[in-house]
């Protein structure tokens, strides 16, 4: 791709940018023509931005007048910015004082369509600094934000992780599918899940779910160290602080029940 090429692919970008939010400040719908002026370009330049953004459900045209309105996956994007922003505020204080307790690294992450993804992370006490960059997004049968993922969402399932393949990352990966499928039931049964070194060799993670009004999986919170602080021989007070650490932040959302069965 040229230089020229490329400046022009991000001018394009920009100006559908500009379309989608012109439109969803507009009050009511708009037209081609309101846009093209406001936006000081031409209107096949701008038609050709809408009827691609419709295609994708990011825009709606109403067929009686030819305005444009935001579509429903405008919606369901802001939704899920919204969920991720409210499952930070409603976790503040339990990462706080879950971090204060354990002296561990604290891991945030959200649940968006049937990805995981890295919100936020705390960091231990410890010199030496084990944490998951935000942004990141977790595979899902090596860790253990993952395998309570797929114990407590509706969207995910052994299966679909299994069509992707079960893919040795370290030596103690597990890539059995049988395996899995037992790790994940012992999840969804205790309310929470292990990775013992799965996916870096040295490191081991907690998890405990989220989980919002109806039960639903809103997202994963996880302790992160070297096997030194989270050895296979499981510590009962890292499993209970943790736990009670994800049932307030479950309150906080709209949790009314219990998953603290251990």
């Amino acid at each position: 791709m040229s230089e020229e090429t490329g400046k022009g692919g991000v001018r394009s970008v920009q100006l559908a940018f500009d379309v989608l939010e012109r439109v969803a400040g507009a009050d009511g719908e708009i037209g081609v023509s309101e846009l093209a002026a406001q936006l000081n370009t031409t209107k096949g330049s701008v038609f050709r931005h809408l009827k691609t953004l419709v295609e994708r459900g990011y825009l709606s045209q109403n067929p009686q007048t030819s305005r444009y309105r935001l579509g429903i996956q405008a919606f369901v994007l802001g939704r899920v910015a919204a969920s991720g922003i409210d499952l930070l505020s409603a976790s503040t204080d339990a990462i706080r004082d879950l971090r204060e307790e354990l002296g561990l690294t604290v891991v945030l992450s959200a649940l968006q369509g049937r990805r995981l993804v890295v919100v936020d992370t705390q960091l231990g006490k410890s010199s030496l600094e084990i944490g998951v960059r935000t942004g990141t997004e977790l595979q899902l049968h090596c860790n253990a934000q993952g395998k309570v993922a797929l114990a407590f969402s509706r969207q995910l399932n052994v299966e679909q992780v299994m069509t992707a393949g079960l893919a040795a990352i370290t030596l103690h990966t597990v890539t059995d599918p049988k395996v899995l499928q037992h790790q994940v039931s012992e999840a969804r049964r205790q309310g929470w899940a292990a990775a013992i070194e799965e996916e870096t060799l040295g490191v081991s993670a907690l998890a405990a779910p989220i989980l919002g009004i109806n039960a639903e999986l809103i997202g994963t919170l996880a302790l992160v160290a070297t096997v030194q602080y989270i050895s296979r021989d499981i510590h009962p007070d890292q499993v209970r602080a943790l736990k009670t650490a994800a049932l307030r932040a479950s309150w906080n959302l709209g949790f009314k029940g219990e998953f603290l069965t251990d």
